[in-house]
């Protein structure tokens, strides 16, 4: 066999060999893929069952409902409100793994849910339980202090009962900061440990909550800065534009958000939906109790995946997403408090 013969034969060798080998390597992904869409889909069906389980739960309740003793009215109607509270945190807490459209037919049915318990609250609820009634023969220093009471019909005595108890209860859902401009605002370590912190509808503040808490959900905040302690589980941002956000997570998931950066320490996954301009660098914040709180978050500090931005509207594998980009170490800013 001639030189050259013996050329050919070595050059198609190594090209069977790195056919085999692109072979094997394009097999390991697809089954690397499949494992992921398994997992997914068991993720998936675990929270529909446990989110049926949950809704049928309240439905008994509502059924129930009319046969509760008067004495024991507004303790019921309390439970039902907190089980509405606890449907919203399972979809907040799942929500990392779920498609847009499941999280949004979960949304509605909590939506619906909470409409006809606070129907229920409407017909049950104690008429007699704030005392608004009118007295014929109070004293003008008793009216001045009455002042919700305008009307001396029982309709407008009904209907502003229904309004404090219902605000009672919708204030016991909400911990955290809402509907306010121009302030800065503080959490303690003490009111955050094991708490979920909400954020909405905040105009240039600047949000500090050094502490472990469980999750945190954020929606519609402009040129706001917020600076928060380790985060036991997931973090979910909606509707921002300008703003900055530092946190350490396991999971975070944005969307609908513009010209914003985020400063992370993410162990698990960073997800963007529908956002312009938003950019990611490493978590940089630092102050006394950092690492006590990261120790009571679970959290891994070794392990920090910021760079692993995943765009779930850019379906091109061949080229990065134009959405958000990477901040250069030099223009990492470090100073939050």
């Amino acid at each position: 066999m001639s030189f050259s013969s013996n050329e050919a034969v070595i050059a198609l060798g190594e090209r069977i060999k790195q056919r085999s080998e692109s072979l094997a390597l394009t097999s390991e992904q697809r089954k690397a893929k499949r494992e992921i869409n398994t997992s997914e889909n068991e993720k998936s069906d675990y929270f529909i069952d446990n989110f049926s389980i949950l809704k049928k739960n309240i439905e008994k309740k509502l059924q129930n409902s009319t046969s509760v003793e008067k004495s024991q009215i507004v303790d019921y109607l309390d439970g039902l409100v907190n089980d509405i509270a606890k449907m919203q945190k399972f979809l907040n807490e799942s929500s990392m793994f779920l498609p847009s459209f499941q999280i949004k037919v979960a949304q509605e049915t909590i939506n619906v849910t909470n409409d006809t318990v606070q129907d229920c609250i409407n017909k049950l609820q104690p008429k007699k339980k704030f005392g608004f009634r009118n007295k014929r023969n109070e004293t003008p220093k008793q009216k001045s202090v009455n002042v919700l009471n305008t009307d001396t019909t029982d309709n407008k005595n009904v209907s502003q009962t229904s309004t404090i108890l219902n605000q009672h209860f919708r204030e016991k859902l909400f911990f955290g900061f809402k509907d306010i401009k121009g302030e800065t605002l503080t959490k303690t370590a003490e009111e955050l440990k094991n708490r979920q912190l909400n954020l909405l509808n905040l105009t240039s503040c600047k949000v500090i909550a050094l502490g472990n808490l469980s999750s945190m959900q954020v929606s519609n905040l402009k040129d706001c800065t917020v600076v928060v302690g380790p985060n036991s589980r997931s973090a979910f941002i909606k509707d921002c534009s300008n703003c900055v956000f530092v946190l350490a997570c396991q999971q975070v998931r944005i969307h609908n958000t513009q010209d914003t950066k985020f400063y992370l320490h993410v162990t698990g996954s960073a997800i963007i939906e529908n956002c312009e301009n938003v950019s990611f660098g490493p978590y940089t914040l630092d102050y006394d109790e950092k690492e006590k709180h990261f120790e009571e978050s679970g959290l891994s500090k070794d392990v920090n995946k910021w760079r692993n931005i995943e765009d779930f509207r850019w379906l091109n594998e061949n080229e990065k997403s134009p959405n958000f980009t990477l901040i250069d170490e030099e223009d990492w800013e470090r100073d939050w408090l």
